[in-house]
């Protein structure tokens, strides 16, 4: 009856998504013969193409490299661009009930029988890198464009408010592994009241880690900022092919606020959350073409994701392997 309940539940968040992209192309606002622009103007998608690639595979893969080497464990690049590669399969090509993140987690614990809630905590560790690699991305640009903010009092609010999650995140990071006497009784009474205060321990223990290895730990904030920036710009280079009128040097700072919005859980994948929230950022701004700006970004990662089957198939090789061990490439 679980299952079943998943599977509905999926199927109506699949509906959802559908329905917002088949209200947003009956309205007008995606003009999908637009997409044709990326065959047109093919030079500035294969540019496009690359930036994508490199910020979804690569950086992406090194960022996680770099967390997994405070904890003993070693994860080679190639090894991390295979995990990615099969996350970016599930989330691109067959969004649904199991996440691409789900996917990367089971992958990377094979092996690592008694340090499996350790990898998993790390992974998840890596999406939050993620989040604050994007809002504090999206936070340095806010001084190259304040005449546009002085004039959108919403845009100015959605800054504040990415302002304020950082923030928050930033303190319940510090928190976690913070060694004061006040946070270690919080901890105690956590792990002796709550259900599964055990595993809370475990997992508090395994951020705390990152205390001794804080340069580690803001390396991989910085590669997550830099995939934002390559993400950011190979949507502009879309915007360039499919637009009439081309993109704007603007856009940059609402790209990053409709990734955010993307990546809200409410649909698979984002589908149709996000175009919403493209075109309706884009409006705000007096742009057009929003919508279909990430439509075409979705298209780019649907083409870098597709390898991943291969590997999903075929490759059984343990990722994650404890450093005493040799490591595999």
């Amino acid at each position: 009856m679980k299952t079943l309940r998943q599977y509905l539940f999926t199927f109506l968040r699949m509906a959802f998504g559908l329905g917002l992209l088949i209200y947003l192309g009956a309205s007008g606002i995606i003009d999908w013969r637009a997409l044709a622009g990326l065959g047109r103007a093919w030079p500035l998608s294969l540019v496009a193409l690359g930036l994508v690639a490199l910020a979804g595979i690569v950086l992406i893969a090194w960022r996680l490299c770099l967390l997994m080497h405070p904890h003993g464990l070693q994860l080679s690049l190639a090894a991390s661009i295979r995990l990615n590669l099969i996350g970016l399969f599930f989330n691109t090509c067959l969004p649904g009930s199991t996440g691409g993140d789900v996917v990367k987690i089971y992958y990377a614990m094979e092996g690592n029988r008694g340090r499996r809630l350790e990898i998993a905590t790390i992974m998840m560790l890596d999406r939050l890198v993620g989040l604050l690699g994007i809002l504090g991305f999206t936070l340095l640009l806010v001084p190259f464009f304040q005449p546009m903010l002085a004039a959108l009092p919403v845009m100015r609010a959605l800054c504040w408010a990415a302002g304020g999650v950082l923030v928050v995140v930033l303190i319940g990071m510090w928190c976690c592994t913070s060694d004061q006497a006040i946070w270690r009784r919080v901890v105690t009474w956590m792990v002796q009241t709550l259900p599964g205060g055990a595993y809370i321990e475990r997992i508090i223990n395994t951020l705390r880690v990152y205390r001794a290895h804080t340069g580690r730990y803001c390396q991989a904030i910085g590669v997550a900022m830099a995939v934002h920036l390559c993400m950011a710009l190979g949507t502009l280079l879309v915007i360039q092919a499919t637009h009439p009128v081309g993109a704007d040097s603007r856009m940059m700072l609402l790209i990053p606020m409709g990734f955010v919005a993307n990546s809200l859980p409410v649909t698979p994948g984002g589908l149709g959350v996000g175009e919403a929230a493209f075109d309706q950022l884009f409006q705000m701004a007096g742009f057009t073409g929003g919508a279909v700006a990430i439509l075409g970004w979705r298209v780019l990662m649907i083409i870098i994701g597709l390898p991943g089957i291969v590997f999903y198939l075929l490759d059984k090789k343990q990722a994650v392997v404890p450093e005493q061990a040799p490591l595999a490439l």
